[in-house]
């Protein structure tokens, strides 16, 4: 009796094909200090066909893009895996997601130094584009948790303000662990705790809202 064979799922085919791009192209940069010249030149030593890349990136620069919202989805897939992530309040996820990211990111030191060594092109946000619309994404449900929740403020014109100010406040988180050469990089860890708490604090009820209510009270006693 003859046996079925099974068909290639063809999600996970490409999700194979990107992942042996990304990290060729990974080792390449790693090697050399930089890009490959040419995209045929790359293809070439992968030995694929150059038709191939373009399937799934338009550009060297499409790839890196890529590669970082990669290492968001990975570590939002790493914190969806944990039982006990699920049942933390929204300061404690948003805790667990800069320290998990920093473990994604530990893998990738290397060619995270060569990729933001011209920090004007991570400041513009050119090659962190795609990461910044995952991690929106992400803050956009933190948020609405949090509102529900209690645990963040709903502030008219502000709130919808809130996942822009996160991303900056990630991209801060990003910066200092490249400039970090404590040991464990124990002074991100630091820094991250901070940043979540100063961002909470002004989140959340009490100061702001007690200088929203002088503001106001100053505004119709002028």
């Amino acid at each position: 009796m003859a046996t079925k064979t099974k068909k290639a799922n063809p999600e996970t085919r490409e999700n194979n094909i990107t992942e042996i791009i990304s990290a060729a192209y990974i080792d390449f940069v790693l090697t050399k200090g930089k890009r490959p010249a040419s995209v045929f030149e790359f293809t070439k030593k992968l030995k694929i066909e150059e038709q191939e890349f373009y399937t799934h990136f338009g550009s060297f620069e499409g790839l890196e893009k890529n590669i970082w919202a990669e290492f968001i989805k990975t570590t939002l897939e790493t914190l969806s895996a944990s039982g006990e992530y699920n049942s933390y309040p929204v300061k404690e996820k948003l805790l667990s997601f800069y320290y998990t990211l920093i473990e994604v990111l530990k893998k990738n030191r290397s060619f995270i130094l060569v990729n933001t060594e011209k920090e004007t092109e991570l400041l513009k946000n050119q090659t962190l584009s795609k990461a910044r619309d995952v991690y929106k994404d992400y803050i956009s449900q933190l948020m609405a948790e949090g509102t529900e929740s209690g645990d963040i403020v709903k502030r008219p014109y502000i709130t919808e303000k809130y996942p822009e100010g996160l991303w900056l406040q990630f991209l801060f988180v990003l910066r200092f662990w490249i400039k970090d050469d404590s040991a464990g990089f124990e002074k991100t860890d630091a820094a991250i705790e901070k940043a979540v708490k100063v961002s909470f604090d002004l989140m959340g009820p009490g100061a702001v809202d007690s200088l929203l209510d002088m503001a106001k009270f100053l505004y119709q006693n002028k």
